[in-house]
This record gives C-alpha cells, structure tokens and sequence, in this order.
C-alpha cells in the first residue's frame, strides 16, 4: 500500500477519537446534560480509617496504633467522622455538596485486587476467573450515545483519563473510548499544531498513495478527527481555572476533567484514578499523603466546577475495591477488607450520611461486611442522568435516595 507499518499506525492513531466523535461539529452539546465522574481509589483504601467510627469501643481495641487518627478527626454528626487530612471534602459536605455511604460493597465479598476491581467494573457479577470486554459505565455509554439536544447532534458519551489503557469500566465492542492525559492528546491530530505536534497523520496517510479497505478507513477516520480536534482544542482553551490545582498527576487529571465539563464537549461518563492505597505496612504517614492528595485535588475540582456554574449537572463518585480489615496488623498496616464507604459530590445532593455505619462488634470473618450493594449507589447516579437501570444493572437495585 505504499505506506510503511509506522506511518500507517500514526496515522490510524486517531480513528478511535474520530469514530468516537462522527463526523462534522455538530456533536457539541447544547450545555447542561448532567455528567458521572468515576474517581478510582485503587489498591483498597482503608476505609476505618477514612471515615471514622469514633463512638465504638470495638475500634481502639482493635486499632491501637492506627486509632491514632481519632484525634483532629472532622465529626459528621453520627457518630462517625472524616480523617483529619480531609479538610477540603469535610467543607464540602458541611455545605451541601457530598454524602457519604456507609458500608458500601458486594457479597459475597473478593480479596483480590484484580477480582473485586472487575466486579465494581463489570456490575452484574459473573462466574470467577470469566474475562469480560464491556464495562458498566460502557453500557450506560451505549444508552446515552447520539441523544443529543439539537437535531443530528453527536457527542462524546465516554472518556478515560489519565491512563494509558482504558478501564474495564468503559470497555465496549461497540464504540471506541478514548483514554487520555493531556490536552495536547488532542492538539496532536491538528495540522495547525505547533512544534512537535505539527507532524499531522494527515500530511503521511491521506497523502500516501495505495488503495484497500482498510487504508481508506483510515483515511476517512483521521480526516473526521483532524476537523474535531481543532473544535475541541479550541473549547477547551476557552475554559479559565477558577481554582488551584495540586501539582502532581491527580491534580492534572482532575484538571483536564474540568476542562472538559466546562468546555461543554458532551462527555457524560468520566473514569480516572488515584493508586497507591495498599497500605499493608505503616499506613499512617502513607495513608495520611494519599488522603491530602485526594483533598486537595478533589477540592478544587468541586471548587472549579462550582464557581464555573457546572456542579449542579455533575455527580462524582470516589470508591475503592475493598476496604481494609477490622484489625490492624503487625506491621502497622491493614490487610484486604470486604465493604468500605464512598464519597458522592455533586450540586443538590443530600448531603450527610447514609446508609448502616461499620458495628465493629458484628464482624464476618473479620471484615466490615456489606450493607450497601454498590450497584444501588451506580443506580442512583445513573437515573440521575436519565439512564434506563435495569439494561446497565439488572433488576432489583434500588437508588439509595442522594437526590
């Protein structure tokens, strides 16, 4: 075909962001669809420690050094309160903005990383050891995909953020979703892109010479893409921070997030994630790091998005796999759990606590366990955008009642 095999990849290297987008400009959306944030806390966060069950004599028992944290811990008027590093997200809920949902998970409960990430992916749980190639928030994709406001309108249902790979969670056969990490993912298909970036695909494949199907796929793939990304480079410049971002990678994500829900490009479904939760070992200082982290990028991304007018059409959930196990072990460090909290941010929703806090005294085999399904929490967040909830869920997964 008259094109080598590297020419031929840079240039099909923008098929999944233009067959995301279709063809023409039309697929920006009309401005006030609500968006679903999924914030990843991988590795199992502990979640005793997150927040805290300050009024149960069972927890200083069981955690004598890591109770530590009861002390400047941030009260949520039940008896439970929010670890000490969590300043920005207690502010938060004390104004009205978020909730947290006790004892939030699935039974029987999974151990393993791997595992319990791909049932809180997946939804529905399967067979162990079964792979699957479509995720849950994909599924809702599929639901939202070319229900725009104006007539012809397409969007961008679905985006992964900050990785290179795209979750589980929004994995389809159907559409492609594209996984990005930073603007300049798509200022790189621009022929009007400075520097590094000016080597467009379109200067190597629509010129190249050669015939075949999936040459000409290409080529008309990329030519949609290089007319979308100059619209979407251009919406994304109008957008002006309204908040300052950490500088590390979470805030840069949760940034270009911003940028995007400002930006109004119809992304409904958003999946990033924070690592780095495993703390088997000397959990204190560590977990203490991670948590300020999440604050202060979390922080600013609901502070953006509020003083840009957008918090009110967006939801964010912050989960876990698991939690942590009741008791703390020897090495200063909790081990794989069952049920954890999470948070939900968002403009009107209920804000509080929700749901059976941790009983200490009742645990099953150690473990916190479940007392929310996880699916009642996707099902809540779900309806809330106008998504059907048996064809994502299954039946039989009530909304818990945020909003």
């Amino acid at each position: 075909m008259n094109v080598d095999r590297r020419t031929f990849l840079r240039g099909a290297a923008c098929a999944p962001l233009a067959l995301s987008l279709g063809r023409g400009g039309a697929w920006l959306p009309g401005g006030d669809e609500r968006c679903l944030l999924v914030l990843e806390l991988v590795g199992g966060n502990d979640g005793l420690n997150t927040v805290i069950p300050v009024d149960d004599a069972d927890y200083a028992r069981l955690r004598p050094k890591l109770g530590a944290v009861r002390r400047g811990a941030r009260a949520l008027g039940d008896g439970t309160s929010l670890h000490p590093s969590l300043a920005r997200l207690h502010g938060h809920i004390a104004a009205g903005r978020g909730a947290v949902v006790h004892g939030v998970g699935y039974a029987p409960p999974d151990r393993s990383h791997f595992r319990s990430r791909d049932i809180w992916h997946v939804g529905p749980c399967a067979p162990a050891g079964r792979r699957h190639d479509h995720g849950l928030a994909r599924r809702a994709a599929e639901q939202l995909r070319g229900r725009g406001r104006r007539r012809g309108q397409r969007n961008l249902p679905a985006a992964a953020i900050g990785g290179l790979e795209v979750p589980l969670l929004l994995h389809s056969r159907r559409v492609p979703v594209p996984s990005l990490v930073r603007v300049e993912d798509f200022q790189w298909l621009s022929p009007g892109a400075r520097g590094p970036t000016a080597d467009a695909p379109s200067r190597h494949v629509v010129g190249a010479g050669g015939a075949g199907e999936l040459l000409a796929a290409v080529r008309a793939a990329q030519t949609a893409g290089v007319e979308l990304a100059d619209g979407l480079t251009a919406a994304l410049q109008r957008y002006t921070p309204k908040a300052d971002y950490p500088d590390d990678d979470l805030g840069r994500h949760l940034q270009l997030i911003a940028r995007l829900l400002v930006a109004g490009v119809g992304t409904r479904l958003l999946h990033t994630s924070f690592g780095g939760f495993d703390t088997h070992a000397r959990q204190l200082p560590t977990h203490a790091g991670l948590l300020r982290q999440l604050d202060a990028g979390l922080g600013a991304l609901l502070d953006d998005l509020a003083g840009h007018g957008c918090l009110d059409r967006v939801g964010v959930l912050v989960h876990s796999e698991f939690g942590r196990r009741a008791a703390e072990n020897a090495s200063q460090g909790s081990d794989h759990g069952a049920a954890g909290p999470v948070f939900v941010f968002g403009g009107g929703v209920r804000a509080g606590t929700f749901g059976q806090k941790p009983d200490l005294s009742r645990l099953v085999d150690g473990d916190v366990p479940p007392t929310c399904d996880f699916r009642r929490v996707y099902a809540e967040l779900l309806g809330r955008l106008g998504v059907p909830v048996e064809p994502v869920l299954g039946e039989g997964f009530e909304p818990i009642g945020l909003w």
